[in-house]
């Protein structure tokens, strides 16, 4: 017991109701939602990865990349919406932000991040709508605003300024706002001359233009909250409306209906600068295409476009610069075009590597699961409900609301084969054999044989319809099940069940079988999974969710399920009976609606009412694959019809005709070139010829010419050497003075400058000397006053004391003059000591302000003293930088001379060469006179040549005067052939439409006899039911019998009988005298004379072929024949 290892490995689809579901994350990888999951395509490898969604979330409500492809966020619809935020590059979840509390929404129907990408901005769905923003790096929700206050009106787009991260806008039914975010809160902002429309999409174009599309085509730019310019669309333009709008590097692009996209750029008009023009135009395949969403490469080299057929489609942007003008570029496919309706129908085949749907979409795929690719799509007027594909890959049965068609798979189409009388067929399936196949006709099962198209049987006994249709492996049994509770195990020879289970409180959707048809396990409404063995269940395994689908390996050791809410269940299997021993796979958005095992078990097929197809590879407990003991190997024939293949045949042999007549066009072309080129080549001979004279004038002239240059070069070459070593001479003698005279200036300015700096050294020392000597007499006298007036003022603050204690009492209250005299001698000692605290005040100030005095003169003169030095040391500096210049200017001298020898050295070896030139020269010359009396020695032949190719000419022009004369009996041998062709096909027809008559006749006689069959069913049918009436009526006889001794009971029960069977047998004989059969028989001796007539004229025709043919051969024998021998003469 053990559970088989399930990896997701490919899908075929995309989430379509996600407005912006289409991303490129670098140039080789794009990102896209698919089911529960978001897949990351790599399309140069053709590889998909997987990143599911959480467990709490119920589906992806929206998708978004940050601006630098490093971050993406995913919303989940949940009990409260939440958004999970991933590294592009490992899949690893940084953050996990929810809405709000308090609110109804569920999810998040719109992202977008910011320039810097540290901001997401989210919009909640209904009721609230109400717009997040929030700081996802720290997960904080910064701040939220109600964008539609009436529920109705859905947003449809979100966006943040790229070059204001607190600027943001929104698109809705409700129409385009703007908002800002300050003082911890958004609010909205006025937009100036904004028109009234129906705005569907947004985009920011540059850092404060907006481009906003309507439902009528045009485009709304706006910049600094102003509307600046409309783009109405024009007459070339088919977009009837502007659903999607991309930024681009000069401009941006608008997708919509109307099958185009059209390409805006900036340019300048009437001297206003930086407006915007439609500049191209790409096409789709479908005129009535639709954009969805599209996408641009970091490069901006491709354009991806989603339609919404649910297929990408690509072009690349700097190929369609180099298209010529007045030629759309035309979008090319990326992906297979998926389903965009609820696929209702799937199934595989044995011999080769193809499984088919079908869906609401009205279509029918055939998809190619080695080569990832959609091999053949087809439309019909109705929708398909089922769908049934031979073991062998080449028929398909198609359940329609009015029929059951029987089609054959051909290499690029479905062609109907065969119809059968079955209404609303949901379920069809053939046997693993192939040779037969059962189809579901309301609640009844007919079995039909694949080669003769009979009627097998019919299997009744379901009350409901019939949802699940499953065969076993030997195609002796048949198990079915139906939303009426039953699942039956039908003997598909007998026609008669095996085994039966019916629960009615459970509606069955899907039951598989074992290889002996003994276990059934069915699943339903009850979310239950049943194992059922002789009609007894053995085991039931409880599930928390609704199982939808299951299926069984071919093997019979793994078993699979699907599950209402789009998820994939590997159980264990036998079944355990442990709810728990199942692992589950994220997948599908909806319901599974089918699930298939390929016949080599190596793959699982699922498909779902979200219109995706997913892929999984199936492996053991170690992640290997699972190895037959035969491996599988596939077929590679397909199906063409007999007029398809002789209208390819026609076609080649026209072509290979074509061949020949361009082989010979083009030989006859190559030998008029070469006579144009024997003509070139002479008039080439005799120009050259005159050239060469030209040339042997102009080269004496020049050797003259020459020769006077040499001699006056050669002077001027030696008067410049004089002068120049003069003048290096006087150079050099005189800036060797004036470095002897700037080297002894140098030197006194050194020595000037020492003096001076050891001068201002002493006397530096001296001032600090006499400063210190100084300020240490001012701060000895200082203290000196500063200690006699302290032992002053305690002296008489002594003496105050002690008068006061002593007189204290007695001069306060005495009148005596004495007494009043010390009262006034104490003010006096008062007013004397503030007098002297003022002045020691005064005085500390007075040498506070000296010092301070003092210590600024002499920070001055010292001042003085620096920047003197210091400019000195400028003036040093300047000094020996003049030096260094001076002995730069030497070197720089020195190179000069060294670069005007080596440009003698040059010279004389340009000198040398003109020298070997000339002699080179003259040899040529001498080659030019021998090659010029070749020339005229090959042109004396060709003229000898000539003449014998013109007696040639004569001579073939006799010999074409002859074929001509034998070429016009055979002409008139075959325009005769051809009139007795004509007699002859008038001849045929008439028989032809002898034929056609009679095969009417046929036709008619073999419906009379179908009639026949008819009616004879239906007698062998009636006689059948007047059997089983007669049956009933005997039993109810003998139960009449049973009252024989009962006159009252006997009479009612005769009554009852009478009304039961005599009244009824009446209305049935009425019927059986109204539908009476006529039947015919055919001549036997008029079949055998259109048979006949038939085959002389077939022997006929076949012998006029063989001779037209013969002649023809021959003709174009002697036709090459006479053309090989005019080569021949001509060459």
């Amino acid at each position: 017991m053990s559970i088989a290892s399930v990896a997701h490995s490919h899908v075929f689809g995309i989430k379509s109701d996600i407005p912006e579901n289409l991303f490129y994350v670098d140039d080789n990888t794009v990102l896209y939602p698919a089911g529960r999951n978001i897949i990351v395509w790599n399309m140069e490898q053709k590889t998909q990865r997987f990143i599911p969604t959480s467990e709490k979330g119920e589906a992806i409500s929206a998708v978004t990349v940050s601006s630098d492809r490093h971050i993406f966020a995913m919303a989940e619809r949940a009990e409260r919406g939440t958004i999970n935020l991933y590294d592009v590059h490992s899949f690893r979840k940084r953050r996990t932000l929810q809405a709000a509390e308090g609110f109804v929404a569920k999810e998040f129907t719109q992202l977008a991040f910011s320039s810097d990408s540290k901001y997401i901005l989210a919009q909640l769905g209904p009721p609230e709508w109400l717009l997040h923003y929030f700081a996802w790096e720290k997960g904080k929700l910064v701040a939220t605003f109600c964008t539609s206050p009436v529920e109705s009106q859905r947003v449809r787009q979100i966006s943040i300024n790229p070059s204001d991260g607190t600027e943001m806008c929104v698109v809705g039914e409700a129409g385009l706002k703007m908002y800002r975010y300050g003082e911890g809160g958004l609010r909205g902002l006025e937009i100036r001359g904004l028109p009234n429309r129906d705005y569907l999409s947004h985009a920011w174009i540059a850092t404060d233009r907006l481009a906003a599309g309507t439902s009528v085509g045009s485009v709304v730019i706006l910049q600094s909250l102003q509307v600046t310019q409309e783009l109405l669309p024009t007459p070339e333009s088919l977009i009837t409306s502007a659903r999607f709008i991309i930024p681009l590097a000069r401009g941006f692009a608008v997708g919509g209906a109307g099958g185009q996209v059209i390409l805006y750029e900036r340019h300048n008009e009437m001297g206003m600068a930086d407006r915007f023009k439609a500049v191209k135009r790409f096409a789709f395949p479908d005129e009535n295409a639709e954009v969805r969403c599209m996408a641009a490469s970091a490069s901006e080299g491709i354009l991806l476009a989603e339609v919404m057929e649910n297929q990408v489609f690509k072009i690349s942007l700097l190929a369609a610069e180099f298209v010529k003008q007045g030629e759309d570029p035309k979008f090319e496919p990326l992906t297979p075009p998926y389903h965009h309706g609820q696929i209702t129908g799937m199934d595989l085949c044995i011999r080769k590597p193809l499984f088919v749907t079908c869906s609401s979409d009205r279509s029918i795929r055939v998809w190619n699961y080695f080569a990832l690719t959609c091999d053949l799509v087809k439309y019909f007027p109705e929708e398909p409900h089922s769908v049934a594909l031979h073991p062998s890959g080449l028929y398909i049965l198609v359940g329609f609301s009015d029929k059951l068609r029987l089609m054959n798979v051909l290499i690029d189409d479905l062609r109907l084969f065969r119809e059968f009388g079955i209404r609303g067929c949901r379920e069809c399936r053939f046997s693993p054999g192939g040779h037969l196949f059962a189809a579901v006709h309301g609640n009844m099962i007919q079995i039909y044989s694949t080669w003769t198209f009979d009627n097998i049987g019919n299997l009744k006994g379901h009350n409901g319809k019939v949802r699940s249709l499953h065969w076993t492996a030997d195609d002796k049994f048949l198990v079915s099940a139906g939303s009426d509770g039953a699942v039956y195990t039908w003997n598909v020879k007998d026609l008669k069940r095996e085994n039966e289970h019916i629960l009615k409180s459970c509606a069955y959707s899907a039951a598989v079988c074992g290889s002996g048809g003994k276990v059934v396990w069915a699943v339903g409404s009850d979310k239950m999974l049943k194992e059922i063995t002789d009609s007894t269940v053995t085991c039931e395994v409880e599930s928390d969710v609704v199982l939808t689908q299951i299926t069984l390996s071919h093997s019979g050791r793994m078993m699979f399920a699907g599950t209402s809410q789009g998820t994939i269940r590997s159980i264990k299997f036998p079944l355990s009976g442990n709810p728990d021993d199942f692992q589950e796979h994220q997948a599908h958005a909806a319901p599974v609606t089918r699930l298939r095992v390929s016949y080599d078990d190596q793959y699982l097929f699922s498909a779902a009412e979200d219109g995706t197809l997913y892929m999984f590879r199936i492996s053991d407990k170690e992640d290997r694959a699972i190895k037959k003991d035969k491996p599988l190997t596939f077929a590679d024939e397909i199906l063409i019809t007999k007029s398809d293949l002789e209208e390819k045949t026609l076609l080649m042999s026209e072509l290979q005709r074509n061949l020949e007549e361009l082989k010979l066009e083009h030989e006859y072309q190559l030998r008029l070139k070469d006579m144009t080129f024997n003509e070139k080549l002479k008039e080439i001979t005799e120009r050259y010829s005159q050239e060469i004279e030209a040339l042997k004038i102009s080269t004496s002239v020049l050797r003259t010419e020459k020769d006077k240059e040499e001699v006056k070069h050669e002077e001027e070459m030696g008067n410049l050497v004089g002068k120049h070593q003069g003048e290096l001479h006087d150079i050099e003698s005189k800036y060797n003075q004036e470095l002897m005279e700037e080297y002894e200036r140098f030197q006194a300015q050194q020595t000037k400058t020492q003096s001076m700096q050891e001068l201002w050294q002493k006397e530096m020392k001296e001032f600090e000397i006499a400063t210190r000597k100084a300020l240490a007499e001012t701060q000895a006298e200082a203290e000196n006053r500063l200690n006699q007036k302290t032992a002053e003022i305690q002296r008489v603050g002594t003496s105050e004391r002690w008068i006061a204690q002593f007189y204290g009492h007695r001069l306060t209250h005495s009148d005596n003059p004495s007494t009043q005299n010390l009262l006034q001698f104490k003010q006096e000692i008062h007013t004397q000591l503030r007098d002297f605290d003022e002045m020691s005040h005064q005085n500390a100030e007075d040498i506070d302000t000296e010092i301070s005095l003092c210590a600024a003169r002499y920070e001055r003169k010292l001042r003085g003293e620096r920047e003197e030095g210091a400019r000195l040391k400028g003036e040093n500096g300047i000094m020996r930088k003049k030096f260094n210049t001076l002995n730069k200017d030497i070197e720089d001298n020195k190179a000069e001379i060294a670069r005007m020898r080596e440009d003698e050295k040059k010279l004389r070896a340009v000198i040398a060469g003109l020298e070997k030139e000339i002699g080179t020269l003259k040899k040529e010359m001498s080659e030019r006179d021998e090659l010029i009396q070749d020339k005229e020695r090959r042109v004396y032949d060709l003229k000898k040549k000539n003449q014998e190719l013109e007696k040639f000419k004569f001579v073939l022009d006799y010999r074409i005067k002859e074929l001509k004369e034998k070429v016009e009996p055979r002409e008139n041998t075959i325009l005769d052939m051809t009139r007795h062709i004509h007699e002859i096909s008038q001849t045929l027809e008439a028989h032809s439409k002898s034929k056609a008559a009679f095969e009417e006749q046929i036709a008619d006689l073999e419906a009379r006899l179908d009639r026949t069959k008819e009616d004879l069913q239906k007698e062998h049918t009636k006689a059948h039911q007047g059997n089983v009436y007669i049956r009933g009526f005997k039993v109810d006889l003998e139960h009449c019998v049973q009252f024989i001794q009962e006159p009252a009971a006997l009479k009612k029960s005769a009554e009852n009988l009478f009304r039961k069977y005599i009244s009824k047998r009446g209305i049935a004989a009425a019927s059986q005298a109204s539908n009476e059969l006529r039947s015919a028989g055919i001549d036997p001796e008029v079949r055998r004379e259109y048979l006949l007539q038939h085959d002389v004229l077939r022997d006929r025709v076949a012998e006029l072929r063989v001779v037209v043919e013969k002649n023809s051969a021959a003709y174009r024998t002697d036709s090459v024949k006479s053309m090989t021998e005019n080569q021949a003469l001509i060459a």
